[in-house]
């Protein structure tokens, strides 16, 4: 985790403050309730509404087809392993283990919220977040490929922004998103630390000849 502390940190701090702001608000409920009417409006729902799509498979498949026409196969594979996983794993909490965890437009008193448009937001399968999952597993990847203070930054705080997004959107509650990162960011570690461990047990044949001579 060290590598990635300059993701973990912020990471790690955006998850107390939502446990924080859980437990002063006394819920889940007033919590949507406090957030939603401190901060939306339309500008931030337009705004919102983009960030939220970095959480879906459109972005993650963009990435691996940029990084397989690079030839970066350390991490494409291990990209490949997180979305297997997080697809399987989501699916089994979202439809087996938590169902039907009612989202909070099935909820709320719609006298009480301020969106306008609730067409497409669905009503049940809350927890966990599986755009929030999706984005902590790709952004926490790209983290541990690279030692760079700024990009580790900018990576932690595009993953906080779309675990927000779901917030904001009425689409999930706190506690689904602080589920779906902390779920993304092990899926992302385990991944990395597979394919690792495979690499040191199956080096290339090219690595193989180069010990023959040593």
């Amino acid at each position: 985790m060290r590598k990635i502390k300059y993701f973990i940190i912020p990471a790690g701090l955006f998850l107390l403050v939502c446990g924080i702001f859980l437990s002063v608000s006394g819920g889940n409920v007033q919590a949507q309730l406090v957030f939603h009417h401190a901060f939306y409006n339309s500008t931030g729902e337009t705004i919102m509404s983009m960030v939220t799509t970095w959480g879906e498979g459109t972005l993650y498949s963009l990435v691996l087809i940029a990084l397989i026409f690079d030839r970066r196969w350390k991490m494409v594979f291990p990209l490949l392993t997180g979305a297997a996983l997080s697809t399987v794993l989501v699916a089994f909490l979202k439809k087996v283990i938590f169902a039907p965890s009612p989202r909070p437009l099935a909820v709320l008193d719609q006298v009480e919220l301020l969106i306008t448009d609730d067409a497409g937001i669905p009503m049940q399968f809350a927890f966990p977040s599986g755009h929030t999952t999706t984005a902590f597993v790709l952004f926490t990847m790209l983290a541990l490929f690279t030692t760079r203070k700024v990009i580790q930054l900018t990576l932690a705080v595009c993953a906080i922004l779309v675990g927000l997004s779901r917030v904001y959107l009425m689409a999930h509650w706190f506690t689904d998103i602080i589920a779906g990162a902390l779920l993304g960011m092990a899926i992302a570690v385990l991944s990395e630390w597979l394919w690792r461990g495979y690499q040191q047990k199956n080096p290339p044949l090219s690595a193989r000849a180069d010990s023959k001579f040593r």
